[in-house]
């Protein structure tokens, strides 16, 4: 019941498909429906060809007659073979574009989605499987639909073809399918058993082979010689998958047998009927030929529609994942419209009412009734033990997150009120897990905003890493990481810190900097020479230095 509940799921899940599809590629819908058609009707210009043939010689047609009726299925088997052949050709171009389009819009739902849906993690499993969709499993689905529906109008028409002849016929057919499938079902469970077991030892067998070939594991395995211990533990996963592997043989070999005493035994009573009525004269030549024919392409549709409704129902779920996480609605960009319109040198205040927070998910919470002024240029330092909830006040600042209770205004304005990208441009945050990108230095430091080259060194200069870039052969134009460039370099994690920190120089026209443990991956002089320069690298910026050390407090108006 279960099953057939999953199958009659993946049906409705049709529509959401083409929907999807033809919102994507309108062309590529059309390609999709006239390669299923060429694909179902392909097999019968062919098959009539036969029959006609045996009709002909039974019934000394002219050959004038005979050679038009040939040539003409002749043709018609060939025009649907290079529509076919067309279709399947400039199918793969389209997918892939269909892909990239889905992949774009993907991408940019993530990127520009609240950050506070992000942070759940029914959200984050959500959005893995609508990426696992598009990665894996749309053109699977496309291709199952194809592959069904083709099957299916080929397999009506078989079936209309054979109930001509006699409807038990047909009867004996599916009888024999259908009770190779029941065994089939039967035995695939333990084989299944057998395979999960089976790729569960090849993950500990892969780790052996990974720690014996790693450089990091090199000296441990030496020095505590664990060689052959560790050999004896990969012998008996290997020797334990042969076993394994040996049994699952054995169960596909039963059910070979078993098929092949049910194919048999089914044909045996087919060619029996249709013998019965050709000595009876009811049959003729031609029209046996045909039933063979169809026979064959009933069998061969029937076991494809099966097999493709397993793929089809295991693969279309997924289509319920893509729109539910495409459909997710960003209520933070809708809120506000009010620009925050103030500068550098303009006099503001931030209050903090009453606000607490706990996290989607938790009962616990993290910030409880936190009452706060500050105002614009003042250097604030929040000091607290991990976990505090010092990375979390930001976040409320920033407004990743709103607060559960109380509110935090900006000049006695509530910050939903603000327009939402505008608000977040007067923030300038390296946070303690910042993020460099694959791209060039000067990009990662520019944040792609209109920098001149003169302001990108002027900021990489002031957080200390503009001798180190200058060194380098290609110097600002230098990929971080070998991602999309051979020539790429590996910062050291001090010298990422400091590109993350000239980015936030680099955003002159910020009004908040947010410093969050910026100094955990620096050495003690490149620390030392941050906590001397802080005023005069901030400027007039109103600033929040986080920290669990006391050190950090020395250059800051409140703590």
């Amino acid at each position: 019941m279960k099953k057939w509940k999953e199958l009659w799921l993946a049906f409705c899940y049709v529509p959401k498909l083409f929907k999807i599809v033809y919102q994507t590629d309108k062309r590529y819908l059309l390609y999709l429906i006239c390669e299923m058609l060429s694909f179902a009707v392909l097999p019968y210009p062919s098959i009539f060809l036969v029959k006609y043939a045996f009709d002909a010689m039974e019934k000394q047609k002219p050959f004038g007659e005979f050679a038009v009726i040939c040539v003409l299925l002749l043709l018609l088997q060939l025009a649907i073979s290079l529509i076919k052949s067309f279709f399947n050709s400039v199918r793969p171009g389209r997918s892939s574009l269909v892909t990239g389009k889905l992949y774009n819009a993907f991408h940019r739902k993530s990127m520009e989605m609240d950050y506070e849906l992000l942070a759940e993690k029914e959200i984050q499993e959500l959005q893995v499987f609508a990426g696992d969709f598009i990665r894996y499993r749309l053109l699977n689905t496309v291709w199952n639909f194809v592959s069904l529906f083709s099957s299916l109008i080929a397999f009506i028409i078989s079936c209309v073809l054979l109930s001509n002849i006699n409807i038990w016929l047909i009867a004996a057919i599916v009888a024999g399918i259908l009770l190779n499938a029941f065994i089939s079902a039967k035995l695939v469970q333990p084989r299944f058993k057998l395979d999960n077991q089976i790729i569960k030892n090849e993950r500990h067998i892969r780790y052996f082979d990974e720690t014996a070939t790693s450089d990091k594991a090199a000296k441990d395995l030496r020095i505590f010689n664990l060689g052959d211990r560790m050999k004896e533990k990969a012998v008996a996963y290997v020797n334990q998958n042969l076993r394994l592997e040996r049994r699952k043989k054995q169960y596909s070999n039963l059910q070979g047998w078993l098929s092949a005493i049910l194919s048999h035994g089914t044909d045996l009573i087919v060619y029996a009927v249709l013998g019965y009525y050709i000595l009876k004269g009811d049959l003729s030549i031609g029209s046996f030929s045909l039933a063979i024919g169809n026979i064959a392409l009933f069998r061969q549709y029937f076991g494809k529609i099966s097999n493709t409704l397993i793929g089809y129902s295991d693969t279309a779920k997924y289509i319920e994942y893509y729109n539910r996480f495409m459909s997710l609605e960003s209520h933070f960009r809708k809120t506000g419209r009010l620009q925050v319109a103030l500068s550098v040198e303009d006099a503001f205040v931030i209050e903090f009412k009453e606000v607490s927070f706990r996290y989607p998910g938790q009962s616990e919470y993290a910030l409880e009734h936190i009452n706060l002024t500050i105002h614009s240029k003042e250097k604030i330092s929040i000091i607290g033990e991990n976990g505090a909830g010092k990375s979390t006040f930001v976040k409320l600042l920033m407004r990743l997150y709103d607060p559960t209770e109380g509110e935090i205004l900006i000049n006695g304005i509530n910050i939903k009120q603000y327009d939402y990208d505008q608000y977040l441009s007067i923030f300038a945050p390296v946070f303690q897990d910042y993020k460099l990108f694959a791209f060039t230095a000067e990009e990662n430091i520019s944040s792609f905003e209109r920098a001149s080259h003169e302001e990108v060194r002027a900021a990489a200069q002031k957080a200390g890493i503009d001798g180190k870039i200058m060194q380098l052969p290609k110097q600002y134009q230098t990929f971080i990481t070998k991602q999309f460039d051979e020539e790429g370099v590996e910062f050291s994690g001090g010298e990422q810190q400091k590109i993350a920190l000239a980015r936030t120089y680099c955003k002159t026209q910020s009004l908040i900097t947010i410093l969050d443990e910026p100094t955990s991956a620096l050495d003690p002089r490149a620390e030392y020479a941050l906590y001397q320069e802080f005023n005069d690298l901030i400027g007039a910026r109103t600033a929040f230095f986080i920290s669990h050390r006391l050190a950090s407090t020395k250059f800051c108006d409140k703590i």
